[in-house]
């Protein structure tokens, strides 16, 4: 039985550079697509933030893209049979019943995960790298690219050095070289094809902060225990901000561009509140709840500052979601070579070896311009809500008009960065 790797990556660059561009119609004015599925693709993406962050060393932080594992697992089930497609499907939050409508309702949440402006940049790329000696079925080939615009590309496997670099310099090109080196040559023995799902984003904030403002301040843990310090940056300005009680969190929203169409969430949990203890709490407040605080908070409290301090940080993650998926998610059958069941994808039995996942972000105010006064002179106002990042925190990367997460990740030991 051949084997297939999953490769799951991203990079996230979230520049403060501030460029000026047309006027262009508001979010508001848009269809929304917050139905059944994006809420289901939302729940999944919480659940499987929760659990990476379970299996890493304490206190280390991390970046994902989780829209990017839903999807190649989606293209999976579409060539999965029995209990192996059974235990995506529940996974997923899917059905064989709704199959038409899960399909054409990714494939529309697809086109919206595509932006190209002078201030964001994001683009979603789906791929399958297939030995020349044994293509997928043509059904699900067609399948793949229609719904889940996922692109077959063929290699000669027994030239193994030469498919690891054409498929590095794929990703590479597509990750404007944040992620150069992901696979090497022993990733093709034995190995019928390599699924791979790739999400970038390069965002520049609406409201950029100022270099002069950063200044180095002290970062704690959970407990209020000071464990090093970071480069805060920090920034005044009318954030939509709200302390949610079901989730024992405070949350900001910080925007990207001038389409608001993307922004950065982050969630700080309340003083004695661990970020999984945080998360869990998401069994009390679904996504469309959680959004929909930040949009009345916006709408009501809009003339209201807030004093924003944020640390300036980098991170690059390499995971291995084998174990995530099989012993935290439910997922059994698709990594056992004897029970695998991939009927639909392939007419030789496969099963999946590894789901490798690379992301990276790189969150700074480089580039700005724009004058403020020091953190100093403002951190004592009075009448100013102030919102301050000095101890574990979560974020998120939000597309607005279907409510995605695009990525997500834990900022828990500090760094001068």
């Amino acid at each position: 039985m051949l084997k297939v790797v999953i490769l799951v990556f991203g990079a996230a660059v979230c520049y403060g550079q501030n460029v000026k561009l047309p006027v262009q119609e508001p979010i508001e004015n848009i269809t929304e697509l917050h139905n059944g599925l994006t809420e289901k693709i939302g729940n999944f993406s919480i659940e499987v933030l929760f659990h990476t962050s379970k299996t890493l060393q304490d206190g280390q932080n991390f970046i994902m893209s989780p829209i990017t594992v839903w999807s190649v697992l989606a293209v999976i089930a579409e060539g999965a049979a029995g209990n192996t497609r059974n235990e995506i499907n529940n996974l997923l939050r899917l059905s064989v019943r709704n199959r038409d409508s899960t399909r054409t309702g990714f494939k529309n949440i697809t086109q919206w995960l595509q932006v190209n402006t002078n201030t964001v940049k994001l683009a979603k790329v789906n791929a399958i790298f297939v030995d020349k000696e044994r293509l997928p079925i043509h059904d699900f080939q067609e399948t793949a690219k229609e719904f889940y615009q996922t692109e077959m590309i063929t290699l000669d496997f027994k030239e193994s050095v030469q498919s690891a670099n054409l498929l590095n310099n794929y990703i590479a090109n597509f990750t404007r070289g944040k992620i150069p080196n992901l696979v090497d040559p022993s990733y093709f023995q034995d190995t019928q094809m390599v699924l791979t799902s790739a999400l970038y984003f390069k965002g520049q904030w609406t409201m950029p902060f100022n270099s002069s403002s950063t200044v180095k301040m002290p970062f704690y843990d959970t407990n209020g225990q000071k464990i090093g310090d970071v480069n805060m940056m920090y920034n005044r300005h009318t954030y939509p901000f709200s302390n949610i009680r079901e989730l024992q969190a405070r949350v900001i929203e910080l925007s990207y561009g001038n389409e608001n169409r993307l922004s950065m969430v982050i969630m700080l949990p309340n003083p004695g509140v661990s970020l999984e203890d945080m998360f869990a709490n998401f069994k009390k407040v679904n996504l469309d709840t959680f959004f929909e605080e930040l949009r009345v908070s916006k709408e009501e409290y809009s003339d209201d500052e807030v004093d924003c301090f944020i640390p300036r940080f980098k991170i690059k993650s390499d995971l291995d979601l084998t174990n995530v998926l099989k012993n935290r998610m439910g997922i059994e059958e698709l990594f056992d070579q004897s029970r695998a069941q991939l009927p639909f994808m392939s007419r030789t039995p496969m099963y999946v070896s590894k789901v490798i996942h690379k992301a990276e972000i790189e969150v700074t105010e480089e580039g700005t311009e724009a004058a403020a006064v020091t953190a100093a002179e403002f951190s004592n106002r009075i009448g100013v809500v102030q919102f301050q990042a000095n101890r574990p925190f979560t974020y998120l990367i939000i597309e607005k008009v279907t409510n995605s997460i695009v990525f997500g990740g834990f900022y828990k030991t500090p760094s001068l960065y």
